[in-house]
């Protein structure tokens, strides 16, 4: 070791490297810092039943069970738009009528997993 180096500058320089990079980390990771907090969804619903139309459809988070739900108008296939947390897992149903008047049903549509840049996406269902 050099004349007026101390021993800890190396385990000094290698704690700022690693907390820089923990600081990049949450930053990035971190909704509300560079990725947005919310993100709203537009797109299509489908429903395949014959005579069935798609009423609404619900986004149940994973993470902490709440539900976000959006009506699907215009038919089948309908349309919707809903702004939600990004960030988080969400279980997907669409809830359904028969010949557009009497009560049908639930489908599963799936899992969306968001964890986005964006501030819009388009993603279409079907159930």
């Amino acid at each position: 070791m050099s004349k007026g180096r101390s021993k800890w500058t190396i385990p000094a320089i290698i704690i700022v490297v690693v907390v820089a990079a923990l600081a990049i980390y949450v930053i990035v990771q971190t909704p509300g810092f560079i990725k947005p907090k919310e993100v709203t969804l537009t797109g299509t619903v489908t429903t395949t039943g014959t005579g069935t139309t798609p009423e609404k459809i619900t986004f149940t988070s994973l993470r902490d069970g709440k539900t976000y739900v959006a009506a699907v108008s215009g038919g089948n296939p309908g349309t919707y738009t809903i702004t939600l947390p990004n960030g988080d897992s969400y279980e997907v149903t669409i809830t359904w009528k028969i010949l557009g008047l009497l009560t049908g049903g639930t489908a599963d549509a799936g899992t969306l997993n968001l964890d986005t840049f964006e501030t819009s996406i388009e993603k279409n269902w079907a159930g």
